[in-house]
């Protein structure tokens, strides 16, 4: 409940300031760009809160790590394969026997 109420004054909040913004510059464009960026924040607000989940979605906390993407490929990871490498520090020369 506590979200809902936040999430209304939130939005409310970003409303008043655009709408200051919008009626000292006044310009058409300006007025077009900020009512789109009200609609997608709306929208967003709208989705998060107070669309129900239906366990639609897993949350993250129940995906385990291994099986999440990692790096730039977007790919999990393989199992015992480090994606770093190891420093291995110079080999010593052998030695011979005299």
């Amino acid at each position: 409940m506590l979200d809902r109420f936040l999430v209304i004054i939130s939005m409310l909040a970003l409303i008043a300031f655009l709408g200051v913004v919008i009626g000292f510059v006044r310009e058409p464009d300006l007025i077009i760009v900020t009512t789109l960026m009200v609609a997608l924040a709306g929208h967003d607000f709208w989705i998060s809160v107070f669309k129900r989940k239906n366990g639609a979605e897993p949350e993250m906390s129940d995906i385990p790590l291994e099986s999440l993407p990692t790096g730039v490929s977007g790919k999990p990871a393989m199992p015992g394969k480090s994606p770093a490498r190891k420093k291995t520090g110079r080999k010593k020369p052998a030695r011979g026997k005299k």
